[in-house]
């Protein structure tokens, strides 16, 4: 589990009017999710799931369309998806959705306790 994924975080999200978690529900159940965040100079999104007995039947791809959607709305031109470098297959889903992967970029991380 990431620092980040204490319910505390998931509401300060929900309570901000930059931000959009999506969720994909099929009978009333959550099968899939997305974070959209907007800081004012880039959009971003985090935290793609999908369950995996409802995986490879769009929900992931419709998940993004729509984030895009709303970042359209308030005016995101540019977009950044952050990915663990051990997870291959999320590398190839971004590629194939129009997100390839940035050779100009190396992300450094700094963690406050």
């Amino acid at each position: 589990m990431s620092t980040t994924d204490e319910v505390e975080y998931v509401r300060r999200v929900a309570n901000n009017p930059m931000a959009v978690l999506l969720l994909a529900m099929v009978e009333r159940e959550i099968v899939g999710s997305l974070l959209g965040t907007f800081d004012g100079w880039r959009g971003n999104m985090y935290r793609l799931v999908v369950h995996p007995d409802r995986r490879r039947h769009g929900i992931a791809r419709e998940l993004v369309r729509r984030v895009e959607s709303v970042f359209q709305e308030w005016g995101v031109r540019r977009i950044t998806v952050l990915i663990e470098l051990d997870r291959p297959g999320a590398q190839e889903f971004w590629t194939a959705v129009g997100y390839p992967r940035d050779a100009h970029v190396v992300r450094h991380l700094g963690i406050l306790d």
